[in-house]
């Protein structure tokens, strides 16, 4: 990495990197100070220093018109919701504005700072790759972690329900110890639920948004049980036995069909980590020999012409392994 010889520069350069860091520390500092989530009305406690952060922030009239202006902008193209839902599927204690601002400016400053560090625009591709694709892929991937582990705890979850309302507990009641022993992430939304119903709402409703919120359709079936039963009556805690011996029985259909469909996922992998893996191999072994196919107008089709027959063929093999259940 080579520094700038112009002072002038590098402390320009330095200041850059300063402020954008201050600023996206305020930024997420305002978002992870968000008012308590409605699980945790009870237990929320104040932080001196955080207080005395929020008002530090308050009082910046250009942070705050910038996380306007944002999050204007991206309610317009429809970004701010997806965002909003995606933070709240993952619990992430962040406002999807403030979130999507720090984005902006981190990857708006950095790739500069990069180029002036090191004159390369291999570099400056790279870390525009990495900002812009990293932290969606993150968030995605907490989310879809997030939902396997609840999808995991659900039909436990609902035999344990069930065991309460025999022992003689109303349903309210069941659901209230229910979400004192689980662990997260299935203990936590039941928490926001218990407490969104202390606020009003009815179960039926809670139960739906959290539902909505984690995408989860064996949940949908159990909320759409409970709300059956409560229409048309009936043994509710039959009903949820039955509903958790369903949802256990599909996962262990996944996982037969997943332990079926190995081989060809894996031969999938194969063919996208195979060939380029060999022709690295080659190049390094034998650059004269693999340089014409990065040199030559020819070359350059044959590689066009093998990155596609390789997308083609990973899709089509990925698309024939993936069996609905």
């Amino acid at each position: 990495m080579r520094v700038p010889d112009d002072p002038m520069v590098a402390a320009l350069m330095l200041g850059v990197a300063v402020g954008v860091s201050v600023v996206v520390a305020m930024v997420m500092r305002m978002g992870g100070n968000r008012p308590p989530a409605l699980a945790d009305i009870n237990k929320a406690r104040p932080d001196r220093r955080a207080k005395r952060l929020d008002q530090a922030v308050a009082s910046s009239a250009v942070l705050q018109r910038a996380v306007e202006v944002t999050a204007d902008l991206a309610s317009r193209r429809g970004v701010l919701g997806a965002v909003e839902r995606s933070l709240r599927a993952a619990d992430v204690p962040a406002r999807p504005a403030e979130l999507i601002l720090a984005h902006v400016c981190a990857s708006a400053v950095v790739p500069t700072v990069v180029y002036f560090l090191t004159r390369s625009p291999v570099h400056v591709i790279m870390a525009l790759v990495a900002l812009g694709v990293g932290p969606p892929l993150t968030l995605r991937r907490i989310v879809k972690k997030r939902r396997k582990r609840f999808a995991v705890q659900l039909p436990d979850a609902l035999t344990t329900l069930a065991g309460s309302l025999r022992a003689g507990r109303s349903l309210g009641q069941a659901m209230e110890a229910l979400a004192r022993e689980l662990r997260d992430p299935m203990g936590r939304e039941l928490r926001k639920v218990v407490a969104e119903v202390r606020l009003g709402r009815t179960l039926q409703q809670a139960l739906g948004d959290a539902a909505d919120r984690l995408a989860s359709e064996d949940f949908r079936w159990a909320v759409l049980a409970m709300r059956i039963q409560s229409e048309v009556g009936g043994n509710l805690a039959e009903l949820l036995d039955q509903v958790a011996a369903t949802m256990r029985e599909r996962s262990r259909m996944k996982g037969e069909v997943k332990a079926l469909t190995a081989e060809g996922r894996a031969s999938a992998l194969l063919l996208v980590f195979m060939v380029p893996g060999l022709g690295l191999v080659m190049w390094a072994l034998n650059p004269a020999y693999m340089g014409p196919l990065f040199s030559t107008s020819t070359g350059h089709i044959m590689l066009g012409v093998s990155t596609v027959m390789i997308a083609g063929g990973y899709f089509w093999m990925n698309k024939m392994v993936k069996i609905d259940v």
